[in-house]
This record gives C-alpha cells, structure tokens and sequence, in this order.
C-alpha cells in the first residue's frame, strides 16, 4: 500500500471511528429561556444522557449547576464518566449562565432578614418557577433533583432549602460557601426537623479563604449534634501535603474540581452494585433474609433517586455468594421468586430454584426444574448446557 493510499485509509478511518464516538457522547443543548421574572434570556446548557434517545421509557435526576458558565464542564464531565461505569445514574446536567449577572443573581439581601430581594428575588423566581418546570415540562426527569454551587452561589441554592416548606431540591453541593448573615443558623434549623432525604455536602481546605473556612468549620460545629437519619451531611476538608512525593495545594480556585466528583460518588453511593465493603460489613453479618436487604436497597433507589432500577446481575451473584457462604440454602426459593420478576424470561429464576432443591434433600426435583428451563433464555455466566450439565450429573448419582 503506497502512502497516499495508507493516508487516505487512515483518514477514512478515523472519520468512521469519530462518528462511532460521537454516536455515545452525551446529547449536549444549548438554549435561551425566556424569563418573566427577570425579563430577559438566560443561557442554559442541557447534558442529555447518552441513552436518552434509545430508552424512551427513562427518566432522570436533574442537576442544576449554578456558575455554570465555568462550572458546567466540570460538572457533566463528572457525571459522563462515572455514569459510563455505572457507578452514579445517568442524570440531565443544567447548566445555568451567570457570566454577567452573577452578583445580581445571588448577592441582594435585605439588612434585616438576609433573604433575596430585587433582583436576586426574581433569579429565586426564575429557577423555582420557570426553569425547573420547563425541564421537567420538556424532558423525561424524576423529583430528584441536586443544586452545585461555588462560594457566593453555594451560599445562595441554601435558600430552596430553606424558603420552602418542602424543599424542591434534594442534593446540595457547596463549594468553598460564602454563608451569609444568619444562614448557617437558618440551615441548621432546618435540618433538624426535615422529613424526606436530604443530601448536604459543604468543602473547604487549609488554603481556603480564612474567612469561608472558618465559617464553614463554624457551620460544622452547629452540625456536630443533629440526630436525623434524614439527613447525610459530609464536611469535605481537603488539606494540603507539600511534603508529600506528589504536592497537592487545595486551593479556593481548584477545590471545585476535588469536591464536585466526591460529593456526587458519594450522594449516588446507594445506586451502586454491591461492594466488597458492603457485603463484607454489612450483608455477611444480617440477622434477617439477604433477599430482603436486596429487595429494600432497590426500592430505596426508586423512593430516593425516582429510579427503577433492575436488580443487577452483580447483586444477585453477590446474595448467592451469602448463602453459599453461610450455608443457608433456604434463601435460594426467596431468590428465585425475586429473580422471576426482574428476569423471568432467563434461566436464572430455575437455576436458583434448583439449587433451593438440590441443597435442601430433593435432587430429584432439581434435575426436573434444571431440564425445564431448557426453553429459556441463556443469563450471561449460567447457561442451558450448564442446567443440563447438572441435571446430568444428578441422574447419574442415581443410576451409580
């Protein structure tokens, strides 16, 4: 092959491998809203998740990122990579432009009861009433919804907190808060007495501003007695390490960077397949059915996140490793009516019936279910060859 043909063929190439990548790259919208509030357009960047269009059955948690003229790649970028691995949701990221109106969007509070006013009154409006109902109007979302913010901005997203009887927004992400005259009190207040799940994350570092750091870890210490299961808070304190073999500085300026993947990894930890650490604390040691625990993780899912989430096949192996472990095989029957509902069409509700059989005292029964499931789908690692393998090996203990 002479050069011109290797160029050509490489570019050829390269041009049907670009398509192949931007055919999963995150559908990304930028629009203009209009808002009666602020009498005026306001730029929004829309990240749909990559399946969007390919399950129209989904629906989504919405991120709203304020600062979102220089926070939003960070914040969809986050999300685009760790959804990939399964390890958060897919989410829609919004991203809300405050390039030249931040200080009016956010900053403008009475002197007497630091609560929005003028136009910081009217953004309040316009992201209450307008912007989160044109998202949940036009796109497939869920109740669960997560604010991120940076100092001033962060500060600010406290009021949907706090302005409302119920809070509109569920997930809180403070970058380096710049709290306000009587917020953290307000705040604190509030926290105490929620009844629905609120996540509050709040960072700041050793090179921080001393006045936001030390307002935060004041703030901290106001949290240091709150009792509510409601509500998982987490102060991310990142210090700095010059004298480690690599130095990291957490500076004002790039804590957004650490903080923003920490806090959406660990406000999303429930989504997550069993872990190692999960089953090693948690699930080796229940007192009740393994399947029961399953069962809630996944409704916890749907109640918290509005996601239905099918029970993963990790998940499954992970309970089935329990009960081969603690020798509980009664557990298998339990496992394979749960497996019925969410792969009934696979072989996996009749492998997990024959082992209930065949490590209870009836290997008779388990050879015939194994046979059954022989005009069934195929489910990843277990197939038919497999059920018929141990069928036949059942049938000739009987015949030895």
């Amino acid at each position: 092959m002479n050069h011109k043909l290797f160029f050509l063929f490489f570019i050829l190439s390269y041009h049907i491998i670009g398509q192949e990548i931007d055919s999963i790259i995150p559908n990304t919208i930028y629009h203009k809203i209009h808002s009666e509030n602020l009498n005026s357009e306001r730029k929004i960047t829309i990240q749909l998740p990559r399946n969007y269009n390919i399950n129209e059955e989904n629906r989504y948690p919405v991120v709203y990122v304020f600062d979102g003229h220089y926070l939003f790649d960070l914040a969809a970028g986050n999300f685009n990579y760790m959804s990939f691995w399964n390890y958060v949701p897919n989410v829609i990221v919004v991203g809300i432009d405050q390039l030249n109106s931040r200080y009016n969007d956010v900053n403008i509070l009475d002197n007497i009861n630091y609560t929005p006013i003028s136009s910081t009154a009217k953004f309040f409006e316009f992201i209450s009433n307008e912007l989160i109902p044109y998202i949940d109007s036009n796109y497939r979302t869920t109740n669960f919804r997560v604010a991120i913010g940076n100092e001033s901005t962060a500060n600010f997203i406290n009021f949907f907190l706090i302005r409302k009887k119920t809070s509109i927004i569920d997930g809180y992400i403070l970058i380096s808060p710049k709290y306000s005259e009587r917020m953290q009190e307000n705040v604190q207040e509030y926290l105490k007495s929620v009844s629905k799940q609120i996540f509050y994350y709040v960072s700041t570092s050793t090179d921080d501003f001393t006045s936001i750091s030390k307002n935060v870890f004041d703030f901290n210490k106001r949290l240091d007695s709150l009792k509510n299961d409601n509500v998982k808070y987490k102060l991310q304190n990142l210090e700095n390490f010059p004298n480690s073999l690599f130095k990291s500085e957490f500076s004002h300026f790039n804590l957004a960077s650490y903080t923003i993947p920490y806090s959406i990894a660990d406000m999303f930890s429930l989504y997550r397949d069993i872990s190692k650490k999960e089953y090693d604390s948690i699930i080796l040691n229940l007192k009740t059915s393994p399947v029961k625990y399953l069962e809630e993780k996944y409704q916890r899912i749907s109640e918290i996140y509005g996601i239905d989430k099918t029970i993963s096949i990790n998940d499954f192996m992970k309970i089935e490793d329990y009960i081969e472990e603690t020798e509980k095989f009664n557990f298998f029957k339990d496992l394979s009516k749960l497996a019925m509902i969410n792969y009934k069409e696979t072989i996996l509700p009749s492998y997990y019936m024959g082992r209930y059989y065949e490590e209870t005292g009836n290997p008779r029964k388990a050879m015939h279910v194994y046979r059954s499931a022989y005009i069934l789908e195929d489910f990843i690692q277990i197939s038919k060859d497999y059920l018929m393998q141990r069928a036949d090996a059942i049938e000739d203990d009987f015949d030895y």
